[in-house]
């Protein structure tokens, strides 16, 4: 779909932010394994979420190495992300290979562990994103006070609170959650800076309240930039779903692969300025 020399573009200059962020990092996930084999061992290896896999033992590495409030924050941000992509193969069956099924749950399980013990950490925290951890999971009042007072802001630009904010918002106002979705969008000066999830997130409104030409878009432009091997999401269930319901039904398969084409473009290139658009709210 995107051109192979735009991603390659987008993959150096991801490589290129991510080595510049970080202030140590081993030569392999092996080495670190090796050396501290106590944030391995409790997340088994097998090929669902993989790479999150990776990215989670990484984060937990520096939080043990150098713990700061920063790798606090990125280590739950990974822990979340990691647990958020193992809800979505929890109830896929493998029937001729049932120890992977158990793997799956114990993963699953051991993040949540983590994710509790780190945010008995963070309690009192001032600062707003590790506040919505706390909130969210821990429903604490003092937290969410923090983190909205922050998130509400005039002017807010941090992308990464638009776009827990738009996680609040959701399902009780889903418009409200795309016009910050979008503003996250519009915010990002390249599309590495976005969150993972922020393009899920935008295919799962526009699915739920029936606008299946957006969600597929938005799926295309998640699928596109997924780390997975085994993207999650079912492109011919959106497809079908709006040929059987939606009033403007999806024929025109080629121009919406061409939108989200120019979509991914202008956001690799920080240049996307549109609009949240107006749900219809069908029932």
């Amino acid at each position: 779909m995107i051109t192979k020399i735009l991603k390659c573009s987008l993959i150096l200059v991801t490589l290129s932010a991510t080595l510049a962020c970080m202030p140590f990092q081993p030569d392999s996930l092996t080495d670190i394994c090796e050396s501290e084999p106590q944030i391995c061992d409790d997340l088994h290896q097998i090929g669902d979420c993989r790479y999150k896999r990776t990215s989670l033992i990484r984060a937990r590495y520096l939080d043990k190495k150098e713990p700061n409030e920063a790798h606090t924050r990125l280590l739950l941000t990974e822990l979340d992300s990691y647990e958020s992509c193992l809800e979505l193969t929890l109830f896929m069956q493998f029937t001729r290979n049932k120890e992977r099924k158990t793997q799956r749950l114990e993963n699953y399980l051991a993040a949540q562990n983590l994710m509790e013990a780190k945010l008995k950490e963070t309690k009192g925290t001032q600062d707003p994103h590790l506040a919505y951890f706390l909130w969210t999971h821990h429903q604490d009042l003092a937290a969410k006070t923090v983190f909205l007072r922050a998130a509400n802001k005039k002017g807010l630009k941090d992308i990464r609170l638009l776009t827990k904010l738009a996680t609040i918002y959701s399902k009780e106002d889903p418009q409200r959650a795309l016009d910050l979705l979008f503003k996250a969008l519009r915010e990002s000066k390249s599309i590495s800076a976005l969150p993972q999830n922020v393009f899920t997130s935008m295919m799962t409104i526009f699915y739920q309240e029936k606008e299946f030409e957006q969600a597929y878009i938005w799926a295309l432009i998640a699928k596109e930039e997924s780390t997975e091997e085994e993207f999650p999401i079912n492109l011919d269930l959106i497809l079908q779903k709006g040929l059987i319901n939606g009033k403007k039904m999806i024929l025109n398969e080629d121009a919406l692969e061409d939108m989200a084409d120019k979509y991914h473009q202008q956001l690799t290139e920080g240049a996307f300025h549109l609009q949240a658009p107006q749900l219809r709210r069908l029932n």
